[in-house]
């Protein structure tokens, strides 16, 4: 008798579960992944949609709009693939938010969902690590990759590997940063096993690093005012950024320094250094605005390195500022010029779980 009643509401079960799912409407339910890094002025985010629905979508709309009521252009908004679109964040203002829709199409007609993104401006804190021929020195990648950044600095992270060379790259990154002026100024004053610096102000060795470590001198390490610098996209070829503006408030481009790096997703390890004061773009430079003078450089990748993708799903770049102060009068002739670090900035490969 008990298990004929078994039976009985098994079968009263299943007749209201065939029942309750036939009333659900079948559609595409689209949730978006949205990369957390890049969330300043100009620089580009992934976003990506999974559908979670019933029914499969034939294909993604996207649409993008700033919440303050400034422009949104054609520049703003790329459809990479067909569930990811990367949104390169309005330049201005400086702090806002953006809504971002997309748009699920299928057979019956659409469904959309909407997120905001806020900016979240952060400090940049220079970490380089050094490794002399021989030296293999990963644990500080595993830490950048690993950590999620909350407080409010971020790492302009790079590696530099004695004597390795890119096939057709003429100049080494780990000897070009060398001369730079400020520490570490020669390979000989660099651990053997591998070395970190933060800021060019205090260093870690292999032999004595520890992630919590590395976290402390991160967030210790001081950060220069008033040397901001901004980065937005200017050409394209499809989704991909292919040339940047590079704004540098108060620097002095006829002594100061410049320099770009570009550097391996997979390894942070990095393939080109180049100065680029060079790239100077007299139209628009020395604009003033509240929070001081800034100068522009464009660069194109198809003139920083030919046949080769400056920032891409493998690649991301950074720049470096070096404020060179001439020595006083009474130092003799031979003497150089005071180098100091003044800035950084980064911007990551696109990679919505980043």
């Amino acid at each position: 008798m008990k298990r004929a009643k078994l039976f009985v509401m098994l079968g009263v079960l299943v007749i209201l579960v065939f029942t309750f799912s036939s009333c659900i409407p079948k559609l595409p339910i689209p949730v978006l992944f949205i990369q957390e890094s890049n969330r300043e002025p100009g620089k580009p985010i992934l976003i990506k949609v999974e559908n979670i629905g019933t029914v499969d979508a034939t294909s993604y709309d996207w649409k993008l709009e700033n919440k303050n009521g400034d422009t949104i252009t054609t520049q703003n908004l790329k459809k990479q693939s067909f569930d990811t679109a990367v949104v390169y964040l309005p330049s201005i203002p400086e702090n806002s938010e953006v809504k971002v829709t997309v748009y699920a199409n299928f057979s019956g007609g659409y469904v959309s969902r909407s997120e905001t993104i806020a900016y979240n401006v952060k400090e940049s804190v220079l970490v380089e690590v050094f490794e002399r021929i021989g030296a293999i020195f990963n644990e500080p990648s595993s830490w950048f990759s690993g950590t999620s950044f909350p407080s409010v600095r971020f790492p302009t992270f790079v590696r530099y590997r004695e004597d390795y060379l890119e096939s057709g790259v003429v100049f080494d990154p780990f000897a070009q940063r060398l001369l730079f002026g400020v520490l570490p100024t020669s390979a000989a004053s660099i651990f053997s096993e591998g070395e970190v610096f933060f800021q060019n102000w205090q260093s870690l060795s292999k032999t004595a690093y520890s992630s919590s470590q590395m976290t402390t001198l991160f967030n210790s390490a001081p950060v220069a005012d008033n040397w901001s610098v901004r980065i937005k996209p200017v050409t394209f070829s499809g989704w991909r950024a292919t040339g940047w503006k590079i704004s540098v408030q108060n620097i002095d481009r006829t002594k100061d320094e410049l320099w770009l790096f570009r550097a391996r997703k997979s390894d942070n390890l990095a393939t080109h250094l180049v100065k680029i004061n060079g790239y100077h773009t007299p139209s628009t430079s020395e604009f003033e605005e509240a929070v001081g003078i800034f100068t522009d450089f464009t660069i194109y990748e198809s003139d920083i390195m030919p046949g080769r993708s400056l920032w891409d799903q493998e690649h991301y770049f950074g720049v470096i500022v070096v404020e060179k102060t001439s020595p006083p009068s009474n130092f003799n002739e031979e003497a150089i010029a005071f180098a100091v670090l003044r800035g950084s900035s980064i911007v990551l490969f696109p990679d919505h779980t980043w």
